[in-house]
């Protein structure tokens, strides 16, 4: 099993200056290749692979000699990138490459031939250590280095290690001791049980004040000194923001993967929700999909179960009780069943379906949900997070 490890690095001046050299380096490989790669397409109607790439590299190195104070394998890392971004798109898993921008900060990759010890990190082509912040032991073999800059001007170090500890064999799936959870926008999400988690006060203050910088921005004239400084400070506050947003979505997935063996989520569009414009800015700032991510991962180390249904069934209109589908509105929060005459929260009804459709999916005899031991677990794991939450029951 592999484990992923970030700290924050501390170079001086000059270990500053070859790390933009790296980035700069390997921005420039990667949109020099992309764009052989475009021009061979049309001129021949071929695309071109890996090896060919690296079989030029040499002479590029000979025309740019600058290429030759950058680590080796990090320039063949950007061409392995490059292949399996081309790969991915035809694949119709992601789009299609595009060149990369000075603006957004930079990242390298070193393969191997580096070296953690004492809060300092040892590379290639680096005469001395860089400093970093080692807030935990790295625990297996370490595999690869990756150095990033973020926009707000800070520099990591994520280091992948190979544990040689083998992933679980995932638990028996049970109703009770699973639950459907639907993921909205006026709440984070609402559990099969009734419990509705809600997104942190303190990430709202933050996205306010963000408001206003990126308004100040606005008013800068581009090009000079203060609009820069603006842009910094803009850039710091929406790292701040991803930072809060990632600390809430860990003791979420924490609470949740503690209290149930099985949690079953919806195969979100969100892509295509985000054509909705009315929508898309929520939807951006409750990160659904790195939310289910993180579950997915965290689940998968611990042994637990993740279930997706299928994105086209009818969790929101379907009553929870009988089954009657019901015309909902979007604007519609809660209706009641003409059917049975039971009144809906719109969220908690669709968490109640998901879970009976993941659990027909799995040939899982679905229950009657009550109140379970595993409900009440959850609301102390919430209590111990300090997570904001309510029960609809």
């Amino acid at each position: 099993m592999f484990k992923a490890y970030k700290f924050r690095l501390y170079p001086d001046k000059e270990q500053q200056i070859l790390l933009e050299k790296h980035f700069g380096s390997c921005r420039f490989v990667w949109n020099y290749f992309l764009d052989l790669r475009n021009t061979q397409y049309v001129e021949t109607g071929k695309g071109m692979s890996y090896k060919s790439m690296q079989s030029l590299l040499p002479s590029l190195k000979k025309e740019n000699e600058w290429l030759k104070d950058i680590n080796a394998q990090s320039l063949q890392v950007v061409l392995q990138n490059l292949d399996t971004a081309f790969s991915r798109f035809f694949r119709n898993i992601a789009g299609y490459p595009t060149f990369k921008k000075k603006k957004t900060g930079g990242s390298f990759t070193v393969p191997q031939h580096f070296t953690v010890n004492d809060n300092h990190l040892a590379i290639p082509k680096f005469k001395n250590p860089l400093r970093l912040f080692m807030h935990r032991n790295i625990e297996g073999e370490m595999r690869s280095l990756t150095i990033s800059k973020t926009p707000s001007g800070k520099y990591y170090a994520s280091i992948l290690a190979e544990t040689g500890i083998k992933i679980p064999e995932p638990v028996k799936i049970e109703a009770g001791t699973s639950t459907g959870i639907d993921v909205g926008i006026t709440a984070f999400l609402t559990t099969s049980d009734g419990m509705q988690i809600h997104n942190p006060k303190n990430l709202k203050k933050s996205e306010k004040k963000l408001a206003i910088l990126q308004k100040r921005l606005s008013r800068k004239q581009k090009g000079s000194k203060n609009r820069n400084k603006a842009g910094v400070k803009v850039a710091k506050a929406q790292e701040h923001i991803a930072n809060q947003r990632m600390d809430f979505h860990n003791k979420v997935s924490d609470a949740m993967l503690k209290a149930y063996d099985t949690v079953i989520t919806e195969d979100l569009n969100v892509s295509g929700m985000m054509k909705n414009h009315h929508l898309a800015r929520s939807i951006v700032d409750a990160g659904w999909s790195s939310f289910v991510t993180m579950l997915k991962t965290k689940a998968l180390s611990r042994g637990k179960n993740i279930i997706e249904i299928g994105r086209f069934d009818p969790s929101s209109k379907m009553c929870s009780k009988c089954g009657y589908i019901y015309n909902l509105k979007l604007s519609e929060r809660t209706w009641t069943c003409p059917r049975c005459n039971i009144t809906h929260d719109r969220e908690w009804n669709a968490a109640k379906n998901i879970k009976k459709f993941g659990l027909i999916q799995t040939d899982v005899p679905t229950d009657s949900g009550e109140v379970t031991p595993m409900e009440i677990s959850l609301t102390g794991c919430l209590i111990r997070e300090g997570i904001s939450h309510v029960s609809l029951k």
